[in-house]
């Protein structure tokens, strides 16, 4: 049995159901940070322009050649030129940018050389602070970073447990694994009673997989500050991460009853979720949102649920609801094209799935439509929606190419599909998704040679591809009498996924072809009990129709043809018969 393309898990995740994927569960809420400005991924680049009072050919050499670099792209470059301005000059605007520049070119060794300038100068601002312990922490700076953190302690005008996870952020993000390790154990040391030091510690630990620890420091946490929910919650998190969910579901139970905090309780509703208790968390966010007020993340987790729930009505008002505020808009016309895709009223999905922005599901949203124009019938306006992502996102095209040629094949366009993926395969060589989709169309254009090229070439890449094998003994067994080979590729398929129905099919073919009926008998049954589909039922009553059987053939051709009335394999089986 030929397997459909493996990129259709692609498109049954895009629109295939109204049910929510995994990757739209909603996790459970991680402890708030309290992050203030001090903790970024990196610093910005941007900053006023540098006007050095004193400007000799050199310096100024050094400057236009960095800006010059910089609006090429060429960040490495931009980086030499300005750190060489910042020797030059010693000017603290031109270190700033110098060190800035350094580090997002990840030149640690300029960075440094810059920063350093920057310390020598006296008073820095807080961002300067920031990036200044960014780069010594990237350069295991211990004894400088740990007398920056003093510093910034001191000087905070933030309360002094915002200031301790913010450095803690930075620390776990920057350093390296021992030096961030010793940098945080510092800061429990120094401040052994404050409930901050310890949950940053924890959230590095948790980070570092070092579990043990950081559940330690989390249960420390809520000791020392039993009023913090977000020492709870990251209790619960970690917990989590240990496999132990139902501890965890207890934490933020007992937390929740006790200090009636929306966030915790967002959190509990979020892990009930997660962990398929769909009926109790929806309770958790329909009280939530009992009071009133407006809680956007409640009501869009809620919508979720409701899909997970199988009611997409209630689903539907909620996203509906949500649109028309304006909060999650797109995401909520995203699932609303979703739901009415399921329910197969095509116009609306389109209308809502055109609504959805240049987000994380704008993608999915116009293959979605693809999807959809195509089932109407607009073979050609699906095709050029892929075609047009293909443009938007060329790095992404095999993706597209796949998903059309699937379209085609859907419609027994080989040819068509061939050509497509060979195009595709000129511009990705060793795309193996690409060569096994071509290795399908080939076979059904009798072009076995080049099947079998492509198959070889997956296999040889990916040795204990079930797909590939299977494939390929499937085509030698039915269009060659190279049945020694075919079953060689068969049994390992076999001995990687004994129970899969479409390998059980295919070697029971192969049994068919050998003349060996008893035998690919008893393969065509397993196949068929588990998954009843056309092919394998035009194969099963074949077996049966020569071993004089034909009674039962047809009740099997009957039934499957109920399910399937265009199934060209029966279609073919019956044709013959007459």
């Amino acid at each position: 049995m030929i397997l459909k393309f493996v990129m259709m898990v692609f498109v049954v995740l895009s629109i295939g159901c109204t049910h929510v994927g995994k990757n739209d569960a909603v996790e459970v809420v991680e402890p708030s940070k309290a992050i203030s400005n001090l903790v970024q991924e990196t610093p910005e680049v941007k900053t006023k322009q540098v006007q050095p009072s004193q400007l000799d050919a050199a310096l100024l050499y050094s400057l236009l050649g960095g800006e010059v670099a910089g609006q090429r792209g060429d960040v490495k470059m931009a980086s030499a030129f300005y750190v060489d301005a910042a020797k030059r000059s010693n000017d603290p605007l031109v270190a700033l940018r110098a060190a800035q520049i350094a580090l997002y070119s990840n030149d640690i060794v300029g960075a440094k050389l810059a920063v350093d300038i920057l310390v020598a100068k006296g008073k820095l601002s807080l961002q300067s602070q920031r990036l200044v312990l960014t780069v010594y922490l990237r350069a295991g700076e211990a004894e400088k970073s740990l007398d920056l953190i003093t510093s910034i302690l001191k000087e905070s005008d933030m309360p002094q447990r915002n200031t301790l996870l913010a450095i803690g952020d930075i620390v776990s993000r920057h350093a390296p694994k021992d030096l961030a390790g010793h940098l945080i154990d510092e800061l429990v040391s120094y401040y052994p009673e404050e409930a901050g030091a310890y949950l940053a510690r924890s959230q590095m630990m948790s980070h570092l997989g070092q579990l043990l620890q950081a559940e330690k420091d989390a249960v420390k946490v809520t000791e020392l500050d039993s009023t913090w929910p977000v020492g709870f919650a990251q209790l619960a998190l970690v917990l989590e991460q240990k496999g132990e969910t139902e501890r965890a579901l207890e934490v933020l139970k007992n937390a929740v009853e006790n200090l009636k905090a929306k966030p915790l309780l967002m959190g509990y509703g979020q892990l009930l979720a997660k962990n398929e208790q769909y009926e109790e968390a929806k309770e958790q966010f329909l009280k939530l949102l009992s009071d009133g007020e407006s809680y956007p993340e409640a009501s869009f987790a809620l919508g979720l649920v409701y899909l997970k729930l199988d009611n997409p009505i209630e689903a539907a008002k909620v996203f509906e609801n949500l649109y028309n505020e304006e909060v999650f808009a797109s995401k909520s016309a995203f699932y609303l094209g979703r739901i009415y895709y399921y329910q197969k009223q095509y116009q609306d999905a389109l209308l809502w799935f055109e609504k959805v922005d240049n987000g994380v599901h704008h993608v999915d949203s116009w293959v979605s439509i693809a999807m959809i124009k195509s089932e109407m019938g607009d073979l050609q306006g699906a095709r050029s929606v892929l075609q047009q992502l293909r443009n938007e996102y060329p790095k992404n095209t095999a993706r597209f190419y796949l998903l059309e040629a699937e379209l085609l094949v859907d419609v027994q366009n080989y040819q068509l599909a061939y050509d497509l993926l060979s195009s595709a395969i000129s511009e990705n060589v060793d795309n193996l998704s690409l060569r096994y989709a071509r290795s399908i169309a080939a076979t059904e254009l009798d072009k076995l040679s080049v099947a079998e090229k492509d198959l070889l070439f997956v296999l040889e890449k990916e040795p204990k591809d079930v797909n590939a094998l299977n494939a390929l003994g499937y085509a030698l067994a039915s269009k060659t009498f190279r049945f020694k080979e075919a079953r060689g590729y068969l049994t390992q398929a076999l001995s990687l996924k004994p129970d899969d129905p479409a390998i059980l099919d295919s070697m029971g073919w192969l049994d068919y072809r050998e003349g060996h009926y008893e035998s690919a008998l008893v393969l065509l049954k397993r196949a068929y009990s588990q998954t009843p589909e056309g092919e394998i039922a035009a194969h099963l009553g074949q077996t049966l129709w020569m071993l004089g059987r034909q009674k039962e053939a047809r009740t099997i051709w009957e039934e499957a043809l109920k399910r399937d009335k265009d199934n060209r394999y029966l279609l073919e089986v019956l044709q013959k018969l007459k």
